[in-house]
């Protein structure tokens, strides 16, 4: 750590995984987080299981639980922009709201498009891993 109170990170960087990106076994030498909702959709590969829980194990990606506010915020948002969402892609989002205050940089690993576009929606920044990802000002309409 660099002595900073809060416990901003060295790299102050840090991703917040979803599933899939779970299953993918995406690393980083910067903080890495996920929810417990979406440590339980990793379920049906044993190898996957147990290299997930070995990370877990070691602090390379430490669980997240986020606060009521944040996940109210989602939830309005993903009401308004009528996107729906899963219980583990809500804390997912919610969770990296409340982390952006404690970093620089924070960027949520995903490919799911409604992600994505409620993350650019909240103002957070994301990245897709074998998907193409969405373009942040073509999103469709609202109707």
């Amino acid at each position: 750590m660099n002595g900073d109170s809060r416990g901003v990170s060295v790299y102050n960087r840090a991703f917040v995984l979803d599933t899939a990106a779970l299953l993918l076994g995406f690393t980083a030498e910067e903080d890495t987080y996920t929810t417990e909702e979406n440590i339980k959709e990793v379920k049906h590969d044993e190898l996957k299981v147990a290299r997930l829980q070995a990370m877990l194990d070691s602090g390379a990606i430490k669980t997240i639980k986020p606060t009521l506010a944040s996940l109210n915020t989602v939830q309005q948002k993903s009401r308004t922009l009528k996107i729906n969402l899963s219980r583990a892609d809500t804390t997912l989002l919610a969770a990296a709201l409340d982390l952006r205050v404690k970093y620089e940089s924070l960027t949520v690993v995903t490919d799911d498009y409604a992600v994505q576009r409620l993350a650019a929606e909240l103002g957070l920044n994301y990245i897709p891993l074998k998907l193409p990802g969405i373009r942040k000002n073509r999103h469709r309409p609202i109707k």
